[in-house]
């Protein structure tokens, strides 16, 4: 850290020595000077510029705040979790908060990885060879946003593609078990 800060200030005094001479050749000196200084001038403002983003960068990252959180799911997540792992216990383990990546693999190269990088509120997993056999979606009011309706049709896509069952619940019919539990039976692999 201390090295940063001095080559802050190394580069902000090279800066300042900069534009006085590009100021001073260009401003006394004639013909070709003149440009040579401007040149020099303009240097030296860019390494301000420089600087300066230098310090704002490293204000930005030693001002950010992180706080634990209290739980990885919310009451109605943990209740539905709950509910889920009551289906099937002696054949699947319900998993929580999975990544597609975890789950399918990409084949092709014609679209971006990082695609695989969306989280799934909870995955069935055969309890003794953890091979997964269901996707679930619990589908809060933010669902109905216009960038998460987009995000949960690539999903759909996705599992469509690679064959992986998914199904989704709102936050009304995860409350009837006798629903859940037969939907997610039909559905599972």
């Amino acid at each position: 850290m201390k090295k940063k800060k001095t080559l802050c200030i190394a580069t902000f005094a090279v800066a300042l020595v900069c534009i006085a001479l590009g100021i001073a050749f260009a401003t006394i000196m004639g013909g070709a000077w003149r440009t040579v200084g401007t040149v020099i001038a303009v240097f030296g403002v860019v390494m301000l510029i420089v600087c300066a983003v230098m310090s704002l960068r490293k204000e930005e990252l030693t001002s950010a705040r992180y706080a634990r959180k209290k739980s990885l799911l919310t009451p109605c997540e943990i209740e539905f979790l709950q509910t889920l792992r009551r289906i099937d216990p002696n054949k699947c383990e319900v998993v929580f908060q999975v990544a597609l990546v975890s789950v399918i693999d990409k084949k092709t190269q014609t679209a971006y990885r990082n695609e695989l990088f969306r989280i799934i509120d909870y995955a069935f997993v055969d309890r003794r060879t953890y091979a997964p056999l269901l996707l679930v979606e619990l589908n809060d009011s933010s669902h109905l946003r216009a960038d998460r309706k987009l995000r949960d049709e690539k999903v759909s896509e996705i599992c469509k593609k690679a064959k992986m069952p998914l199904v989704t619940f709102t936050v009304e019919e995860a409350k009837d078990f006798s629903l859940v539990k037969r939907r997610v039976l039909s559905k599972m692999l």
